[in-house]
């Protein structure tokens, strides 16, 4: 009995371990396929990179992580 416990237990976490289909490490570049919007006009295919390849990127992600953040104090100060 405590051979099978064992047994399941050692499966539970070798499958909990497991990150093979993990989205973040899926990290290749996806074409976005040619369409067209709603007011019919025709938008062209493109890559889009995993990765930012915008040099202020980080700046920008700082940025907007901490107006969001304070957001709430800056409001209710008025």
């Amino acid at each position: 009995m405590k051979k099978y416990f064992l047994i399941a237990i050692i499966g539970m976490l070798l499958a909990a371990c497991d990150n093979s289909n993990d989205a973040s490490t899926d990290k290749k570049p996806v074409y976005v396929k040619p369409s067209i919007d709603y007011k019919g006009k025709f938008r062209k295919g493109y890559v889009r990179m995993p990765v930012s390849v915008n040099k202020n990127a980080i700046k920008n992600q700082n940025r907007s992580r901490y107006y969001y953040h304070t957001k709430g104090k800056y409001m209710r100060k008025k």
